[in-house]
């Protein structure tokens, strides 16, 4: 990688990697670097790491997880976010695992035969996402100079009536009877004559920027072309995206209330607008002139910066910080406010089909969902699906995003039926674009399992998991951590199934596996032990049960808190598995304990307060049955 420039910066150093995995996830990090055109200083502050940690990390060594979480959220923009994240993962895994030292290779003609089959996949992936961003730059390009070619007619129309204009008003001013007439007319005549000038501008502008928008579609065309060609010799063939066909729309403009010359405020106002169409297509041009290696060719007028006052673009990026930012803060109800702000700037100025509108429509549906209204997540995302499909089709890697979010608030809306349907549909298109052992294929698999599940069909979705997991151990390993969570899954359905004493052996199997990937204190490993605890008790063995929950609750109290639900749940649990196993006494004083802190902790009115009064007056009930002392 030596001598690939960061951007604004110096050349990166050599990647000197702990391990081969460890070198991949470096150069794939770098890559999204590079996309985002971020200098490490930015990123930095981003991410809340120092400069000089950024560039050691990316220099081969095996980073943590939450700076490769961190640096994706960074660099990526929504639509692609989850599947970058997803291979990013799969590559720290892999840097995290790597294999034992093989005995050396039997030599041929002094070199080593060994083929590198995870260097291939790199090389699927890199080509892949070369290839969606050729055909992301080619709708831009493509709708860029449509926006041209418009702009090009409205100004020749805007200059002839200028010319009409200019013409009327010389022959007004040579009329005028008086002084205050003949300012007027001279006034009117100089606004119109520098107007006819700012067109013609414009018009060189717009001609311009479809000259080199044509030209740059050519040479992507090429690109896509080889890269196409060289995916399907190592993958198979995959889909492209249509461009979309509107000219954005004209920003609307309110002229003053009271003019003396209203014809030459329109004519400003029309002329704002087209200065700001050509501006938002300049930046377009220059970008992915960038982008593919070039120099930015210069337009016959200069564009504005993109940050100027009367631009329009330069307040929907700000608006996009903003949303960003409330979204990172969790504060997901501002963040659904201002997205709703974006959406409707970003469809007045770039138009309701292009690639920007519909990642903000992304970002609204998605930061709903996390408001807790998967509901209308979902119908926002459905929406969205459907415009996607008709502007860049159905196997789109952005539509594709779209149909698994939609599927996804769907089953968080509690439709399971539906989300197993739309996930079914969509598998295919994921298997025919990806791969069928890509990550994103394998995560829609693990959904459609768990939401078939869901919907009543609990053999069957054992049945799916079953073939699930040998796909995932061979692709990704018996270790990680989707592995690990089809696993559970696998389990918690076969007990669904009515097989609590297998759901009770593979938890058990899957215990220490856990622990040791995870830790003893993660979450996951915590809901493990207690599924095994209460299938257990399900298998008819209270006594065991007894003893798993107890010594849950004490690892719970210690990585959770010892008022946390989940602890309070376990002591529950043990309360009540010590009354089926026999002990009466033992349990009532175990459940007086844990009521009085639930009614302490989450309020007397809670659901597990109110079932944990019930069962200490049936214990009592029994106690007293017995003839003992009611507590």
């Amino acid at each position: 990688m030596a001598g690939t420039d960061k951007p604004g910066g110096r050349p990166w150093a050599d990647i000197r990697p702990v391990n081969p995995g460890a070198g991949r996830l470096a150069a794939f990090l770098r890559a999204r670097v590079e996309e985002s055109g971020k200098t490490l200083a930015v990123l930095a502050k981003q991410i809340d790491y120092s400069k000089s940690q950024v560039s050691t990390l990316l220099s081969g060594r095996i980073p943590p997880q939450r700076f490769v979480t961190s640096l994706i959220d960074a660099t990526v923009a929504p639509p692609l976010r989850e599947r970058r994240r997803s291979e990013a993962e799969a590559l720290l895994y892999e840097a995290t695992h790597p294999p034992r030292a093989a005995k050396p290779a039997a030599r041929v003609d002094g070199a080593a035969a060994v083929l590198d089959v995870a260097a291939v996949q790199a090389r699927q992936i890199e080509t892949y996402d070369r290839l969606t961003r050729a055909l992301e730059q080619q709708a831009e390009l493509r709708q860029t100079a449509d926006n041209a070619a418009r702009l090009i007619w409205i100004l020749l129309g805007m200059i002839h009536e200028l010319n009409d204009r200019v013409g009327a008003l010389g022959r007004e001013r040579d009329r005028a009877a008086d002084r205050e007439a003949l300012e007027a007319a001279r006034d009117k005549l100089a606004r119109a004559e520098s107007q006819q000038a700012e067109a013609e501008g414009e018009l060189g502008r717009a001609e311009e920027k479809k000259r080199q928008a044509e030209a740059l579609a050519g040479r992507l065309q090429e690109r896509i072309a080889e890269l196409t060609e060289e995916l399907e010799r190592m993958r198979g063939q995959g889909g492209g995206p249509a461009a979309p066909d509107r000219l954005p729309d004209l920003a609307p403009s309110t002229p003053p209330a009271t003019s003396a010359d209203p014809e030459g405020d329109d004519f400003d106002a029309a002329l704002a607008r087209a200065t700001a169409i050509n501006d938002t297509d300049g930046e377009t041009v220059h970008r992915i002139t960038i982008e593919l290696g070039g120099q930015p060719a210069l337009a016959v007028v200069p564009d504005n910066p993109s940050t100027s006052p009367d631009v329009p673009n330069g307040s929907v990026h700000e608006l996009r910080a903003e949303a960003k930012s409330a979204q990172q803060d969790g504060d997901f109800a501002k963040a659904v406010r201002l997205y709703e702000r974006l959406v409707a700037a970003s469809a007045a100025h770039l138009g309701p089909d292009h690639p920007e509108t519909f990642r903000s429509r992304y970002e609204q549906a998605q930061c709903t969902g996390d408001a807790g209204v998967p509901s209308i997540a979902r119908d926002l995302t459905a929406a969205l699906v459907s415009d996607e499909t008709r502007v860049l089709g159905a196997d789109h890697p952005s539509t594709l995003s779209s149909r698994y979010q939609l599927a996804y608030y769907t089953g968080e809306a509690g439709d399971f039926g539906t989300a197993r349907d739309l996930v079914a549909a969509l598998l295919p298109d994921e298997a025919h674009v990806l791969g069928p052992d890509h990550r994103s294929t394998l995560t829609s698999r693990y959904a459609h399992a768990y939401y078939t599940g869901m919907a009543g069909a609990p053999t069957t979705a054992k049945a799916l998991y079953e073939v699930l997991l040998q796909d995932q151990t061979r692709n990704l390993g018996a270790d990680h951590p989707d592995t690990l969570n089809s696993r559970f899954e696998h389990a918690h359905f076969t007990a669904a199934a009515g097989a609590p004493a297998t759901a009770r052996r593979l938890l058990a199997a899957l215990i220490p596996d856990r622990e040791r990937v995870l830790g003893p204190g993660h979450p996951h490993t915590l809901v493990s032990r207690f599924q095994h605890a209460y299938y257990t008790a399900k298998a008819g063995d209270p006594a065991t049960a007894r003893d798993l929950y107890a010594g849950l609750a004490g690892a719970q109290a210690r990585a959770l808190g010892p008022d946390h639900r989940r602890t309070l749940a376990s002591r529950y649990e043990h309360a009540r598995n010590t009354a089926t196993a026999g002990d009466p006494a033992g349990a009532l004083d175990l459940m007086t304990s844990v009521v009085a802190d639930l009614e302490r902790a989450l309020g007397p009115g809670h659901p597990d307060a109110v079932t944990g009064r019930e069962q200490l007056a049936g214990l009592r009930r029994r106690a007293a049955e017995a003839g003992g002392s009611p507590a």
